[in-house]
């Protein structure tokens, strides 16, 4: 049987096409042509006038509904990993309903043993039922110790040693289970990893780093082709010194400029920030959360290894400090920040969590986009941007929308 969204404006390519229907076969969850005979079985969807858009795409995301992504240890024991991947499947449950349908659980700096143990969980899904896996998203731990963030220094390490990076995530791990990986290109091996990356269709992300404008590019020149939390955890741009952000709009880079990721919350990034580094390169602009596993529970103070995290609305740091630890707001709420703050249609924000971050991930044949082909992951938004009803796989399931200042 095929489904027949009807009743709706299509929202894709950062643009709106007005009273369009959309048809989905219900069997295989895929986005599929009009049928050509009238023999074939359809079920009307009727969407009252709303906008109907891609799920939404998480690119980096440490934890959801107290579900901290990094959180097996060294000493798990195999019902420790059975709770964990249940807790996993209940929280990836929940944040579907946010509108995010497809995400990059990302992994922060540790030891070998943890990676061992958690990234085959961030295998690649396709699901009815939760939030897929795109594949983890390795933050760390050949970061730079200068931009370290909150990440535990004890498990920073370098590439340069025998093994290089499959030392620390395992080879297999490496190859199957992560589509990010981000490292500083100044650590010892870290640039001449990247090609082995790329060639295995793992992306490579410069991030936590120090590196001057002339080693980010080295990087852009071997493959890397992402920034993680543009502005957040590198060295700021001067007009003569620009550093890693000078890759958004470098002549040298051309086409192969980097895409990037930006925490459009209002915490991370101050909005006219967010805005201009948007307007200076929109194509390869992909809002991100950041979240951490705060996200979705109530302001207080949390114990996160050997750290305390407070937590105040959408704000997270270290306990006695100034240092951010992650995000507690949602990717429909940054959408819609990005709407209110650089005077874009919605069809221009919801772009750069949907076309962009498929694009990011070359994943645009199955994810992102409201082509042929792909998989129906939908949400239907109203015009403000709220999340009215989301589809995986064409299945409905009821949305939670809930609105987080982001004021500063």
């Amino acid at each position: 049987m095929l489904l027949q969204f009807t009743n709706c404006h299509l929202c894709d390519n950062g643009t709106i096409t007005h009273n369009t229907d959309l048809f989905v076969d219900s069997e295989t969850g895929k986005i599929v042509s009009p049928p050509k005979s009238k023999k074939v079985l359809v079920k009307k969807v009727d969407l009252q006038g709303h906008i109907l858009a891609p799920g939404y795409i998480d690119i980096q995301n440490n934890g959801i509904y107290g579900l901290n992504f990094s959180n097996l240890k060294e000493d798990s024991t195999a019902e420790d990993v059975a709770r964990f991947k249940a807790f996993y499947r209940d929280a990836m449950s929940k944040y579907m309903k946010t509108g995010v349908t497809s995400m990059c659980p990302t992994v922060t700096s540790n030891f070998p043993a943890t990676y061992e143990k958690v990234l085959p969980v961030y295998k690649k899904t396709r699901s009815q039922s939760m939030c897929d896996s795109l594949g983890a998203h390795c933050e760390g731990p050949f970061i730079s110790l200068e931009k370290k963030g909150c990440h535990p220094v004890e498990t920073f390490t370098d590439a340069a040693k025998e093994g290089g990076l499959a030392r620390v995530y395992g080879q297999e791990n490496l190859l199957e289970n992560v589509a990010i990986v981000t490292a500083a290109p100044e650590i010892p091996g870290v640039l001449d990893s990247i090609a082995e990356l790329t060639e295995n269709d793992v992306i490579f992300s410069v991030g936590h780093t120090s590196a001057d404008y002339k080693t980010s590019l080295e990087a852009v020149h071997r493959g890397a082709s992402m920034i993680t939390h543009l502005y957040n955890a590198m060295p700021q741009p001067h007009h003569r010194d620009v550093g890693v952000v000078g890759l958004v709009t470098s002549p040298s880079t051309g086409m192969d400029s980097p895409y990037f990721g930006i925490i459009c919350d209002g915490v991370h990034v101050a909005p006219s920030m967010c805005v201009l580094a948007y307007r200076a390169n929109p194509d390869k602009c992909v809002l991100t959360t950041d979240a951490m596993h705060l996200i979705g529970l109530p302001d207080g103070t949390y114990k996160w290894d050997q750290q305390k995290i407070v937590k105040k609305g959408p704000k997270l740091y270290l306990e006695g400090t100034s240092t951010l630890a992650g995000a507690a707001t949602t990717l429909a709420e940054c959408v819609r920040n990005l709407v209110q703050w650089a005077n874009v249609s919605l069809a221009q924000a919801v772009k750069t969590v949907t076309n962009n971050a498929a694009d990011s991930l070359n994943v645009s044949h199955e994810k992102g986009y409201l082509r042929v082909g792909c998989d129906a992951d939908l949400v239907v938004l109203d015009n403000d941007g709220y999340i009215q009803t989301v589809y995986k796989c064409g299945q409905p399931v009821p949305s939670i929308d809930e609105r987080v200042s982001a004021s500063l």
